[in-house]
Parts: structure tokens; sequence; C-alpha cells
């Protein structure tokens, strides 16, 4: 046993200085090339991904078509379609009743009302005295003065009648604002409020300077047109 002993010590102090060697080199690996090349390898990566979502972009805004100018005479012409001239609180009025009466299942509706107020004449610019409850001062771009009347929906039904009598005010005779919704939940029905302001167009004015950007003060393709034009007095779409 004794030889052999002494021929295994003998082997060890042998490869004694390899496994120290190997030791060291197994070491180093894992606490500095290993952590450093994994976060090579991570941001090559991602070099990687953010080229090809350049690239993506730059494939998407190439096939971008470039928008076309506004067209200003089309865009008051659909103004003098969409808000009529004439006194429509009554069709609107019934074309909700109509919508809520048809969406409402049956034995689901309670409590339904709609009450209008007075016609208000709306400032230029949207604003209101009052407390800001005009029209949308987008509508001083247009020659035209607008009023409104305030009309107040309420009724008790489902969800689905709700959103189906919002869904129909795109259809009404002249063009409305919706100036509130207010939905209480209940059992086993649910209250819905809706106040709107049904827009009539008044006779044309003068749009002032104010109302127009200063880049706009020589015409552009944005820029609105100053001039009036005859009043349309067709019917509401």
């Amino acid at each position: 046993m004794r030889p052999r002993t002494e021929a295994l010590s003998d082997a060890l102090e042998r490869l004694l200085p390899f496994l120290a060697f190997a030791a060291v080199v197994t070491a180093g690996w894992f606490w500095f090339v290993q952590p450093r090349l994994a976060i090579y390898l991570r941001a090559r990566t991602d070099a990687a991904a953010l080229e090809e979502r350049v690239r993506t972009l730059q494939q998407a805004s190439s096939r971008t078509r470039s928008i076309p100018p506004a067209d200003l005479g089309r865009t008051q012409h659909e103004f003098e379609q969409r808000v009529s001239s004439e006194d429509r609180v009554a069709d609107v009025a019934a074309a909700i009743a109509k919508a809520v009466l048809a969406s409402a299942p049956a034995d689901g509706l309670r409590a339904f009302v709609i009450d209008a107020g007075d016609r208000v004449a709306a400032p230029r610019g949207g604003g209101s005295e009052g407390g800001g409850d005009g029209v949308d001062p987008r509508m001083a771009l247009f020659p035209y003065s607008v009023s409104y009347t305030p009309l107040r929906v309420s009724f008790e039904s489902g969800f689905e009648t709700a959103g189906d009598v919002l869904w129909r005010l795109r259809d009404l005779p002249t063009t409305v604002e919706v100036r509130a919704a207010t939905l209480e939940r209940g059992l086993p029905l649910m209250k819905t409020e809706l106040v709107i302001h049904v827009l009539q167009r008044g006779d044309a004015v003068d749009v002032p300077a104010a109302a127009v950007p200063a880049s706009a003060a020589a015409p552009g393709p944005t820029a609105p047109r100053l001039g009036a034009s005859a009043t349309d007095q067709r019917g509401a779409r």
C-alpha cells in the first residue's frame, strides 16, 4: 500500500500546478468574463431590435401619403348643411323620443321627460358671461351667428338603451352639442340624464381678425375664410 500512496502523492504534486491554473481560469470565467459577455450579448440583441424597429418606422413613414390641404369651400358648405337655419328643436326632441322608445325594452322605461329651455344667442367666441355655457368656440371660425336651445332629456332604463340613444344623436336634423351625460346606477333600472344644446345657424356675419391665428393672416391651405357667403336656406341634413 505504501508504494501506491507514494505514487499518488507524486502524481498530485505534478498535477497541482495544472489544477491551480484550472481553478484560477474557472473563477475568472464565472466572476469576470461571463457577466461582461452576458451584458455584451444583451446589448447586441437590444441594438438589433432597435435597428429593426427603425427600419419598420422608416418603411411606414415612406408609405404614408401626404395629407391634402383643407377644402374651405366644402367645409363651409357642410357647416351650412349640418347646422340648420330653422328652429329644429321640436324635430330633435321627436327624434330623441323615437330613439328612446325604440331602444327601451318592453316594460323597461320609466320617468321619460324631455324639457326644452329658452333659446340663447351665443356670443362670438363661444363663451358666455354666466360661466362658460356657450357653444363650441370653434363656431366663431364660421361667418355665421349661432344660437342654441338647451334640451334636457332624462329617463330610467337599461345601459343598452342609453348607449343606443347616444349613438343615434349623430342622425339628428341639426347639429347638437352634448353638454352633459349622467348615468346613475340603480335597481332594477339605471337613470340617464342628457343636457343637449340644439344649434341653429343665424345671419351671416364678418369673422373678426382676432378669431384667426396670426399665422393665417395670409390665405393658406388651413386658414379659415374671412368673407361671409350667402346663407343657405335649404333644410337640415
